[in-house]
């Protein structure tokens, strides 16, 4: 079987990925997919198939793309906060072209 691997990484405020594709036996695990292809996993590194979080018992099949993706440099959530901070009281904002649900209803 021929699967596709795909080393995903960030550099310098890009992101840049390496494919390569092998020539691996019916029934062949992430693990044994790795070890023929000369690479381990470091620390923090994940693994998932076609987008899909998977670890190295993962069974792979004919077609696979197995990607290798750095760790995480920022925590999602941490991320998400510190844009909420930045960007400030959005409520203004939000209120709708009207002020708000049901204002030209209510007789003022």
């Amino acid at each position: 079987m021929r699967i596709t691997l795909c080393e995903i990484w960030a550099e310098g405020g890009a992101t840049h990925a390496k494919e390569r594709e092998l020539d691996l036996e019916d029934g062949v695990i992430a693990e044994e997919a790795l070890a023929q292809a000369g690479r381990k996993l470091a620390s923090g590194e994940g693994l998932s198939v076609f987008g899909r979080r998977a670890d190295v018992m993962t069974v792979l099949h004919d077609g696979d793309r197995l990607e290798i993706s750095a760790p995480l440099l920022v925590d999602p959530k941490e991320a998400r906060r510190r844009r909420a901070e930045r960007q400030g009281d959005v409520r203004v904002v939000t209120a709708g072209r009207h002020g708000g649900k049901h204002r030209l209803d209510k007789e003022e």
